[in-house]
């Protein structure tokens, strides 16, 4: 029996020295080991983060002037750890003073702890008074933010874009590069392509708490680090005259340098204001603004029948694959007949005995439907392809389509069809299944001008605080056109005529001479008006491409619009004015 007792005090006292063992080491570790690791998990769980938000980077035109900066925004808040200690008589006397200078109803609820925000987007009036009153509004402050102004409105707003709060989606995909619930991020144009290196870092306190919530001390304070300020392409003054000639018509206006790729101005309309997204948006306001028309679609971006102007192309496979000649005559009676069908020419009393050269001029549709046929989808596909249709350009701008160059194979894989001698006919006109981005056909005509087609683009460069560049821009040739030394002078030359006496006259604009296209493309409802233009036609400095939805006929909507940009800038930009 005393032999059982003596073994059970020894097996009682095994475990204790187990336990005491291992409640030991586990302090040991604990304490000794983890302890700085624990001790700031201990601050972190009583301590609370007040965010100091980073100002944007400055986006600037070609020439300096600030297009989007940034202001400052105040805003009241209310801070319960001082409130809540006062009377009650006391904290109401606070809290109706503050009512009358905000001229809105507070209300506040005694069990709050956090930090409450009363009013936001407070005039600067306002947050003066409050200030002058501090000494008897204790428990009240006045914060500043800054947040995003776009000084021209609405112009060029498809470029810029504008900001709005993070949504789920997008933090679901951004949370492991710092993005946090709250953050306004880019939303489109240049503020969402270069948000990482627009937004900056943002600073802010980290304040230790009590148990209540109650501020004890600022544990560590980060000043606030601005995003990059950004230099692009835009002349802001050409844009505002672009605007203005675009006026209220839906449609897009491309503004290009025919020799660098550089986007000189690009509208897009109907458009919004990016001011409006800077404050919470009043219900139903969204609603009203995202309506029917589209104003978020970028149209410069968006693909289209090119119509009539796309003959350039047509005329390019022609001559250089030795389809025709450039002399070789048609006889255009106001239609052209394909067994049952018969095929209009604009001018219903015809051209008559036309070369191909004159047809591009006159823009007659018989002399390319002709072309069409002769040298079928493929080609003209293929030539297209070497203009650039078909693919992005790869601007630095969302939205951007690729547009559609029409084979055999395309078609039968796409739509289970052959193809049909009538379609090539459409096809050299620029109509049926081919489809453009005002974009592109503003490098298919910067090719004509040059010899070569750029990349375009819009950001030159990106520059931290430091001075030093992030990023830089600069001109790369995206294509050679596929044109010989004598058939892009021939295709000139017409371009030329165009504008001096045929359907493009209504864009002869004098001291700058320009060489250009019409083009009407059929479309459900009315046709879209088309009209392209480089100038002066010796030494391009821009090309200009003007597109109308629904415009009918590009020698008078759209023509109207480049008449008006070329006026401008032979008025403010041109230094040697030519005599005609």
């Amino acid at each position: 029996m005393i032999k059982i007792n003596r073994n059970k005090n020894i097996a009682l006292t095994i475990v204790f020295i187990l336990i005491f063992s291992a409640l030991f080491l586990r302090l040991f570790y604990l304490q000794i080991i983890q302890h700085h690791k624990l001790s700031d998990l201990s601050i972190d769980n009583a301590a609370k983060i007040v965010s100091d938000p980073a100002p944007r980077g400055i986006i600037y035109d070609r020439k300096g002037k600030a297009i989007v900066e940034n202001q400052p925004v105040f805003s009241v808040h209310v801070l319960p750890y001082i409130l809540n200690k006062k009377p009650a008589n006391e904290r109401k006397y606070i809290l109706n003073k503050l009512s009358i200078l905000l001229g809105d109803k507070i209300d506040y609820k005694v069990s709050a702890t956090e930090p409450i925000i009363v009013k936001d987007h407070i005039q600067k009036e306002i947050a003066i008074r409050i200030q002058e009153r501090r000494l008897d509004l204790d428990g009240v402050v006045v914060r500043t933010s800054p947040v995003r102004r776009y000084p021209y409105g609405s112009a060029a707003c498809h470029v810029l874009g504008y900001i709005g709060e993070i949504q789920r989606d997008d933090l679901l995909k951004l949370k492991e590069e710092g993005y946090r619930i709250g953050d306004f991020i880019g939303k489109d144009g240049l503020e969402k392509v270069y948000d990482k290196q627009l937004r900056g870092i943002d600073g802010g306190k980290k304040i230790e708490v009590d148990v209540y919530g109650n501020p004890l001390r600022i544990l560590e304070s980060l000043e606030p680090i601005p995003g990059a300020d950004m230099q692009t392409t835009l002349d802001i003054n050409l844009q505002m005259a672009v605007e203005k000639a675009l006026g209220a018509k839906a449609g897009a206006v491309v503004v290009m340098d025919p020799k660098t790729g550089e986007i000189l101005a690009l509208t897009s309309h109907p458009n919004y204001d990016p001011n409006l997204f800077v404050k919470p948006m009043e219900k139903g306001a969204w609603a009203s603004l995202n309506s029917a028309y589209h104003p978020f679609m970028n149209r410069a971006l968006a693909i289209y029948p090119p119509g009539s102007t796309f003959k350039v192309v047509t005329l390019t496979a022609a001559l250089e694959g030795n389809f025709a000649k450039s002399q070789e005559m048609f006889n255009c009676p106001g239609y052209y007949r394909i067994n049952n069908r018969i095929a209009k020419c604009w001018k219903e009393t015809g051209h008559w005995a036309i070369n191909i050269v004159e047809g591009l001029v006159q823009s007659c549709d018989v002399v390319f439907y002709q072309l069409g046929m002769r040298i079928g989808p493929d080609e003209l596909a293929s030539y297209a392809e070497k203009f650039g249709l078909g693919s992005r350009t790869g601007i630095d701008l969302p939205q951007e389509k690729k547009g559609l160059v029409p084979s055999k194979s395309w078609k039968k894989d796409t739509l289970h069809e052959p193809w049909y001698e009538g379609e090539s006919m459409n096809y050299g006109i620029g109509q049926g299944y081919v489809q453009v981005t005002p974009m592109q056909m503003a490098g298919v005509y910067a090719g004509i001008a040059t010899g070569a087609i750029p990349k375009p683009y819009i950001v030159t460069k990106i520059t931290d605080r430091n001075g030093i560049t992030i990023t830089e821009g600069k001109t790369r040739i995206a294509y050679k056109v596929p044109l010989s030394d004598k058939n892009i002078q021939i295709i000139r030359n017409a371009l030329r005529e165009v504008v001096k006496r045929a359907t493009g006259i209504v864009a002869k604009v004098p001291g700058i001479p320009a060489a250009g296209k019409t083009g009407t493309a059929e479309n459900p409802g009315l046709p879209h008006a088309w009209f392209i233009c480089y100038a002066p036609y010796d030494n391009p400095e821009i090309v200009i491409v003007a597109f109308v939805e629904h415009g009918q006929h590009g020698d008078q909507a759209s023509a109207s619009v480049a008449r008006d940009i070329l006026t401008w800038y032979r008025d403010n930009r041109l230094e040697k004015k030519y005599a005609e």
